[in-house]
C-alpha cells in the first residue's frame, strides 16, 4: 500500500465477517461500523484488492476511454447511480479534470482529491466483479468504474487484461518509488 494506515487486527470481527461474506455491500458495512469505506476495503481478504497511490488518478482516467463499455457507479448514502457506456476522455483545465462526453457521462473531477485507488476483484450478488475505485483523503469513495460484461454476463476478457496490466504497472511504479525514497 502506498501509505500505511492503522489496520484492524487480522482476527478482528470485521475481517472475519468479510472473509466469510466478501460479497456484502461495503458502503453499508462502513456505515454500520462508523468507519470509512477505504477502511472496510482494507479489511477484505488481501487477494481481493490492490491499493495504489492516488497520484495515478489522471493516468487511470486517461486509460479508461479505450476500454469500451464499462459501468461507472456513484454510491452515496442517498443514491446509487450507474452509467453504462464508454468512459469519456477528458482534459485538465480550471483546476478540474473535465470529462468530454458529448452524450452520456460528463462532469468535472478534482484530481487533487483522489488520494487512493483500489483495483478490486470480488464476488458481488453471485457474480465475479472487477472495479477500479477512487477514494479521497478521508477514505470515502469518489466513484467506481466496473469492468463490463459480455452477452453471457461474464466479465469482458479484453477489459480484464487492461485492468490487470494497469494494476500491475501502477503497483510496480509505486514499489519503485517507495524503494527510491527508502
Amino acid at each position: 500500500m502506498p501509505q500505511s494506515a492503522p489496520q484492524p487486527h487480522p482476527s478482528s470481527p470485521l475481517r472475519q465477517r468479510l472473509a466469510e461474506e466478501p460479497g456484502v455491500v461495503l458502503e453499508q458495512i462502513a456505515h454500520e461500523e462508523n468507519i470509512s469505506l477505504l477502511e472496510v476495503v482494507r479489511c477484505l481478504p488481501q487477494n481481493h484488492w490492490t491499493e495504489v497511490s492516488g497520484r495515478h488518478y489522471l493516468n487511470v482516467l486517461s486509460a479508461l476511454p479505450s476500454w469500451g463499455e464499462v459501468t461507472t457507479v456513484l454510491h452515496t448514502a442517498d443514491v446509487i447511480m450507474e452509467f453504462k457506456g464508454p468512459f469519456p476522455s477528458g482534459r485538465t483545465g480550471h483546476g478540474f479534470y473535465n470529462l468530454q462526453g458529448k452524450t452520456g457521462l460528463s462532469g468535472h473531477l478534482r484530481p487533487e482529491r483522489c488520494q487512493h485507488i483500489v483495483f478490486m476483484e470480488r464476488p458481488f450478488m453471485g457474480m465475479e466483479t472487477a472495479s477500479i475505485q477512487f477514494f479521497n483523503g478521508e477514505g470515502e469513495g469518489i466513484f467506481k468504474v466496473f469492468v463490463g460484461r459480455d452477452e453471457q454476463r461474464q466479465l469482458r476478457q479484453d477489459q480484464l487484461q487492461h485492468f490487470s496490466r494497469l494494476r500491475n504497472t501502477l503497483t510496480a511504479l509505486d514499489h519503485v518509488e517507495r524503494e527510491a525514497s527508502a
